[in-house]
């Protein structure tokens, strides 16, 4: 069940989901509430599974004025091969190993089927468009595909990603910390995030391996959240759109000082 803080359902979300390709793993999804300057924290939830529970989570924001980032692909044209989008972006990130993998639709039914484009899908049946924020801070409801680690390295100027996946459990545990304290600086971004007390300390390397994934999955989406209220926040000017709706599109932000 997603843990839930106050605050009035009236205002401007981003909605954050680190989508799992398969539902075997967890899904992690946050979701932000525009407090007249700033970000906070207003829900989350670390282990949805399948498809119904992604939706059940974000069904109180069916209606609201929102935009959400979701880490998976949304639009898939392609049988095989790879999207013009992720070719570029491999192309220009590959040397902070920021690059994706090259997505099809075979390779995607290997994990179980296109959940991303499926969730886009049940999203636009319920009003939401696929094209990102047109104008700065206008009330929007829309989805749109993000990708963490290129955004990372744009955001915080890194020469290349924080490595914190797929490593044994040390390396693991100083990945996770590290990529934890980077995220904590967007408090001091424009727009700012407000963490809540519980997201500031990492917790205790005696975690379980169960936990510590919770941990990284519930930090992506919370990023992913970010971007996606930065890109509303700031418009045009603050993103990149990288592709387009018939072949695929990944949002990039641009950093603005």
């Amino acid at each position: 069940m997603p843990i839930a803080m106050g605050g009035s359902r009236c205002a401007m979300r981003a909605i954050g989901v680190d989508l799992a390709w398969s539902p075997r793993n967890p899904t992690a999804a946050v979701v932000l509430r525009w407090d007249e300057d700033h970000w906070t924290m207003e829900a989350w939830a670390e282990d949805l599974r399948s498809d119904a529970q992604i939706l059940d989570f974000l069904t109180p924001y069916r209606e609201a004025p929102c935009i959400i980032g979701i880490d998976a692909p949304l639009i898939v044209p392609n049988e095989e091969s790879s999207r013009p989008c992720d070719r570029w972006i491999a192309s220009r990130f590959g040397r902070h190993h920021a690059g994706g993998y090259p997505v099809n639709r075979r390779w995607l039914r290997s994990f179980g089927g296109l959940r991303g484009e499926a969730l886009a899908q049940t999203l636009t049946t319920w009003g939401f468009t696929l094209q990102p924020p047109l104008h700065p801070g206008a009330p929007i409801r829309a989805v749109i595909e993000v990708f963490p680690h290129p955004a990372a390295i744009i955001l915080f100027g890194l020469r290349r990603i924080i490595r914190y996946k797929r490593l044994r459990r040390g390396s693991w545990i100083r990945g996770l910390r590290r990529w934890h304290r980077q995220l904590l600086a967007l408090e001091r971004f424009n727009p700012p995030l407000d963490w809540p007390e519980t997201w500031r300390t990492p917790p205790p390397e005696a975690r379980t391996r169960r936990s510590l994934k919770a941990w990284e999955d519930r930090l992506d989406a919370a990023f992913c959240a970010y971007i996606a209220g930065y890109v509303w926040f700031h418009g045009p000017a603050g993103y990149e759109p990288i592709g387009d709706l018939d072949h695929g599109c990944v949002v990039v932000p641009r950093r603005l000082v």
